[in-house]
């Protein structure tokens, strides 16, 4: 299994200059460097950075016996050396900058490794091309600016792989030690790589049986690491936690899981086409495959093809340092009821880029034969230009995602920022769950900001107890819950931000009207004034208004033409006008009533604090516009509130309970408004305005 020569496309003593070689090799290092150490602190930490950053801190002052033992280290799943390494991290670089700055720099060390793996198994071509696919992979650059283990898990993944295809010896199986029990520190997600590691371990033992007496084999030596690390893993997490322990006997508990929003089946076929994304194209877990995905995974097929024929033993191992950690990760979440998510996969990247790097290296090599160039120089020229170009095709396009996932995370420091401007001292903060009170929490501290959280663990009964014992406060959902009943309960105040991300929705309670009239009487109406400026004082109904908009509306959509436009639904909606000093003015829009039934309204009145200003007959199935005056006198100093009624062809349905409103609501439509719709769909809005 061990020893054979390189394939090189043209030989070792090709015209390639062996410091070109090492040049190209070093650009693509520096290339990946920059991706992975860039701009570390930029994106907030999320849910479990945070989390595992905290308990970091607590064991500052630990003894080392406490993190060889794994005692009370803040959960079941993440072992002694993940934690060290974040106390390190934080030790040279302060806040978001020190959680990730272990993994930029372990992650960068990678890409030499993988280069000199790819050696190894196919030669220099294939080393430059594995060292390329990595540099650029969105999801090892996502996972090497990431505070968790998983940069750790694909380094250790590619050593072991290493200590497989290279030369028996004495460095081999002390590299075998050291990385098993290395990853057995790691944590519990070390367990997939492990048992493939020994399972291949095996399969070496009977591919070597003639090679080496059995007692002397170090695949024996290797087998011994793994099961070590393997038992030290059970020790260390399973034995202490019934919850990592394997049972496909599905308990209450993972049966309201697989009820969640958001639950992904580990074996669906979205989480295979995530996975293959993962491969790919993508370090972002809401992203599914696309053509290239297709095109890399074929590629892997042809390296594996081809390379078996000219290396059985060494493919065979890489083929099986991806296949065996990504179907043994499947199961085991199966097995313990969790979801899907690409970081579970992530350990399997390395050697399948090693796939992929050998099928180009093959096609390159037929291209550089099929063009019959004449001599051995140019034919390897030629060869490594369509090597190029395979790369240039195929993977350089990764590149715009490697620099863009790693930025698709919830501002959460942003988010504070607007929380703490907006709210008054003492506003009670209601959460479905604790995600977003951690991480709304941990960005508050460093802005002296205290808040009473109070929890209603995804019950709307207790969060409508909460709220009637209070007059007015917040409420605020985030993240995976295992249900949609406290979130479609908060859709009846008043949205006030929303974000696609951790699908974030911050809401105040009881209205609009007291929103704007406390935040002016304590100096905080500014935030609102500035949003309606910059906003031209204008409603585009596109989500930006969000900040102003009151109950009834549902989300932006837009139409075949283009146009955006937004419901109001049920009898009437509510818009927030901060005009500031007040001045005559008009109020000018454009509105298309619903024309789906005979119930669907006619007229429009306008009220601007509760006193009425105007009746508009609305056309039916076609768009109007209007314009209303407003004297000085019926604006409110700061920020008045525009009611509009819909009333004319009898009742309007009311709005169906739990309807996502404005920006991050997740849905949208492309159809044109006044078609038939069951929404409870009063009238569309193109724009609003307040002009002079």
């Amino acid at each position: 299994m061990l020893g054979y020569p390189a394939i090189v496309p043209g030989g070792y003593h090709s015209g390639m200059e062996r410091w070109v070689f090492r040049a190209t090799l070093a650009a693509i290092v520096a290339l990946g460097a920059v991706l992975r150490l860039e701009d570390l602190g930029g994106p907030s930490l999320w849910l479990d950075e945070i989390l595992h950053l905290q308990i970091a801190r607590s064991l500052v002052d630990e003894p080392w016996l406490r993190f060889l033992t794994g005692r009370d280290m803040g959960g079941t799943e993440n072992g002694g050396l993940y934690y060290g390494l974040q106390i390190l991290g934080l030790a040279l670089a302060p806040g978001e900058t020190g959680v990730r700055l272990i993994p930029a720099v372990v992650g960068t060390l990678t890409l030499p490794l993988m280069a000199v793996t790819g050696r190894l198994l196919g030669g220099r071509l294939a080393a430059v091309a594995a060292t390329f696919l990595l540099a650029v992979s969105p999801l090892h650059v996502y996972y090497s600016r990431e505070g968790r283990p998983y940069y750790l898990l694909m380094a250790l993944a590619l050593v072991l792989l290493w200590t497989l295809l290279r030369k028996a010896t004495r460095t081999a199986v002390f590299t075998a030690y050291a990385s098993c029990l290395l990853a057995a520190y790691v944590g519990l997600h070390s367990v997939p790589v492990l048992a493939s590691f020994a399972a291949l371990s095996v399969l070496g033992l009977w591919w070597s049986r003639r090679e080496h007496a059995l007692r002397r084999s170090p695949y024996l030596h290797y087998l011994a690491a793994a099961l070590a690390a393997l038992a030290l893993c059970y020790g260390l997490y399973v034995s202490r936690s019934h919850i990592n322990v394997p049972t496909f006997e599905k308990s209450e508990k993972q049966l309201e899981i697989e009820a969640a929003p958001g639950f992904k089946a580990p074996l669906s076929g979205k989480s295979l086409e995530m996975f293959l994304a993962s491969m790919t194209t993508s370090g972002h877990p809401s992203v599914l495959t696309v053509k290239r995905s297709w095109a890399v995974l074929a590629l892997a097929a042809v390296g594996f093809s081809v390379f078996v024929l000219r290396r059985p033993g060494e493919t065979l191992a890489t083929a099986g340092m991806f296949a065996l950690p990504a179907t043994l990760s499947f199961a085991a979440l199966v097995s313990v009821g969790r979801w899907y998510d690409m970081r579970y996969t992530s350990s399997a990247l390395p050697a399948f880029l090693l796939l992929a790097a050998l099928g180009i290296a093959a096609l390159a090599e037929l291209a550089g034969k099929a063009l019959r160039a004449g001599t051995p120089e140019r034919r390897t020229l030629l060869t490594w230009m369509a090597a190029v170009v395979l790369l240039a095709t195929l993977a350089a396009p990764n590149l715009a995602a490697a620099r863009a996932d790693p930025y698709r995370k919830l501002d959460w420091r942003g988010v504070a920022r607007f929380f703490d401007a907006v709210a008054l001292d003492g506003e009670p903060v209601v959460v479905a769950n604790p995600w977003p009170r951690i991480c709304l929490g941990y960005y508050l501290r460093p802005l002296g900001r205290e808040v009473e959280f109070l929890h209603v663990w995804e019950t709307a009964a207790r969060a409508r107890a909460v709220v009637d014992e209070r007059p007015m406060g917040w409420l605020l959902t985030a993240g995976y819950g295992r249900s949609n009943e406290v979130r479609a309960w908060m859709h009846r105040f008043v949205p006030v931000l929303k974000k696609r991300e951790e699908d974030l929705a911050l809401f105040f309670f009881p209205d609009l009207a007291t929103l704007l009239r406390t935040r002016f009487a304590a100096g905080k109406g500014a935030v609102f004034e500035e949003r309606f400026a910059a906003l031209g004082r204008r409603f585009d109904f596109d989500g930006r208004g969000l900040t102003l908009q009151g109950r009834g509306w549902s989300y932006p959509e837009t139409n075949q033409q283009g146009t955006t436009f937004q419901w109001a639904r049920g009898g009437q909606a509510e818009l927030g006008l901060p005009v500031g000093r007040p001045r005559d003015a008009a109020i000018r829009l454009r509105a298309l009533p619903f024309a789906g039934s005979e119930a669907a309204p006619r007229r429009m009145e306008l009220w601007l604090d509760g006193e009425h200003l105007a009746a508009l007959e609305l056309p039916r199935r076609t768009w109007s516009e209007h314009r209303v005056a407003v004297p000085a006198s019926a604006w409110s100093p700061g920020a008045s509130v525009l009611t509009l009624r819909f009333a004319g062809g009898g009742p309007v349905p009311s709005p169906v309970a739990g309807e996502g409103q404005g920006e991050g609501s997740g849905r949208a439509a492309a159809r044109d408004p006044g078609a038939g719709n069951p929404r409870g769909l009063s009238v569309a809005f193109d724009y609003l305005e307040i002009v002079p």
